[in-house]
């Protein structure tokens, strides 16, 4: 039997190599510091050597760990080099895709079928960002700005804001005024999205007092909620195009505008060459021309 150190920490090794972060190795790996220093010293304890000395400027490799890290990659590489032929001979491959809730839900998860249509060889398994944070992942559709996505990630598509309701909330024909009903907002994190600002500052209308309205911390959540009357709401058009053609929710402005947030791909480097991947994301750009245009700023 082979006296070797398991494989997550040699590749936890080789990253904090490459970074002299503990902090950035773990986010890049999707574990947490804490437990990314645990496994480190667990290394350290295999080996019987100090890998890492601190200094205020970041860590430094100790001699043993110059010694031991070349060894690392070449080991590393031959074994990725060796999965990667094995998974080009196996006609089944195996698509794990980490994606922000509401899209996945609203939107990637009944085009699907189409994927598989396209490669019937391919098993998906979609894992929802909000439930793990940090998983193994081969392609991930994240939340947010073009500036959080920045040069590593690409660029999607903006959200189309537009103000709607339940059509139980109507009195006589009409609905009553926007300042009388609570305001549904999303989330991000402890912060309310800006749908609500942005929209009200475009229309001319006075925002409610912070305190006041419901939060949700997914648009799916609040989605369902202004269904059921609980109040209004300003959406992604894209995510309730459904509702709006069963009439469960109806447009209460003409007023669309693009949203300063949105949604872009993310893929590691060691897997931007996999055929599943090349294939998936292939398919989403073909997706978005045919349904929703990719918008750039």
């Amino acid at each position: 039997m082979r006296k070797l150190p398991s494989l997550t920490l040699l590749r936890l090794f080789e990253e904090t190599c490459k970074t002299l972060s503990v902090s950035k190795a773990a986010e890049s790996l999707f574990i947490t510091q804490s437990a990314a220093s645990r496994q480190l010293r667990q290394l350290e304890t295999f080996i019987g050597k100090d890998l890492f000395t601190r200094s205020h400027s970041g860590l430094i490799l100790t001699q043993e760990a110059i010694m031991l890290l070349p060894v690392v990659r070449q080991s590393l590489d031959i074994l990725e080099e060796g999965i990667q032929r094995v998974q080009l001979r196996n006609p089944r491959q195996h698509l794990r895709l980490q994606v922000a809730p509401t899209l996945a839900t609203r939107w990637l998860a009944p085009r699907l079928v189409t994927l598989r249509q396209r490669n019937s060889q391919l098993q998906i398994a979609l894992i929802s960002e909000a439930r793990q944070k940090y998983c193994d992942f081969d392609c991930a559709i994240r939340f947010g700005t073009p500036a959080e996505a920045g040069e590593h990630g690409e660029w999607l598509r903006h959200e189309t804001l537009m103000l709607v309701a339940s059509p139980l909330l109507m009195l006589e024909g009409d609905f009553p005024a926007l300042q009388l009903m609570p305001h549904l907002h999303v989330l991000n994190g402890d912060t309310r999205l800006d749908n609500w600002a942005r929209w009200c500052e475009s229309a001319g209308e006075a925002p409610q007092p912070l305190e006041s309205g419901l939060e949700f911390s997914t648009q799916d959540q609040v989605i369902n909620a202004c269904i059921t009357g609980a109040g209004y709401a300003v959406l992604d058009a894209e995510m309730i195009k459904n509702e709006l053609r069963a009439g469960t929710l109806v447009s209460l402005s003409p007023l669309q505008l693009q949203s300063a947030n949105g949604y872009w791909l993310e893929i590691p480097a060691g897997k931007r060459e996999l055929p599943r991947v090349n294939a998936f994301r292939e398919w989403l750009m073909a997706q978005l021309s045919e349904g929703v245009p990719c918008a750039v700023e």
